[in-house]
């Protein structure tokens, strides 16, 4: 059996540049009357969308229904317009190990806390659209540990198989990755790319810890083995 690769995007794929970032949750922030000071409380790593804004509007007491969906779709149109090539960091070996994925024959797909339409236009602004068609998205879920089961969902959907969840390999760059991993009964690669390093992963025990998604023909032949 071969293995499923589900990639996280912040941080294992790429960084999108802070400053536009913060410039875009700041006009969202201001349009919804909300003091900008309040992104400083919120940390972004290893959380999903839903998590990250319902903290925001909820430190202004405003946590409903329709104030998450109308900064959610403030947040969403904004990236959609804006977001570009220029504003995102490529991780180096990320890229190559996509390709490298795909070109042998492997179902590769997403696992990220992104809404779905963010996480489409930052591969897309990455030079990675198209190489993904299935994946699990923090638009429903303000726990990380959901994901891969939403991905097996939409695997399962488009490949009309079920396949066991240790075939599925979740590559992320934090405790959380590896954490929803286990929850689905995953494994897990931890990468040192994002706000961790390996002494702050290994204590989370991921199946492999790597300090960048290069060479990928050696680690994928790795998976390969273990399926």
């Amino acid at each position: 059996m071969k293995p499923i690769l589900l990639f996280d995007i912040d941080g294992t794929l790429l960084h999108v540049k802070r400053s536009f970032l913060f410039e875009i949750i700041d006009q969202i922030l201001i349009e919804l009357n909300i003091s900008k000071d309040v992104i400083k409380q919120v940390s972004f790593a290893g959380r999903t969308d839903r998590d990250i804004f319902l903290q925001l509007i909820s430190n202004n007491g405003i946590a409903n229904d329709s104030s998450f969906e109308k900064v959610k779709q403030l947040y969403v149109d904004a990236m959609q317009s804006h977001l570009s090539h220029e504003h995102v960091e490529e991780i180096p070996g990320a890229a190559e190990a996509v390709h490298f994925a795909r070109s042998s024959g492997l179902d590769v797909g997403l696992c990220t806390g992104n809404f779905e339409e963010v996480a489409f236009k930052k591969v897309e602004a990455a030079g990675l659209a198209d190489l993904f068609d299935f994946g699990g998205y923090g638009c429903n879920h303000k726990d990380r540990i959901y994901l891969p089961e939403d991905a097996h969902k939409s695997y399962t959907a488009l490949k009309k198989s079920k396949p066991h969840p240790s075939q599925y390999v979740v590559i992320g760059d934090t405790p959380n990755d590896i954490r929803c991993a286990k929850h689905f009964g995953a494994r897990s690669i931890a990468v040192t790319t994002g706000s961790f390093n390996e002494s702050q992963l290994k204590p989370h025990k991921p199946d492999y810890i790597f300090d960048g998604l290069g060479n990928p023909d050696k680690w994928i032949d790795l998976l390969r083995e273990e399926v």
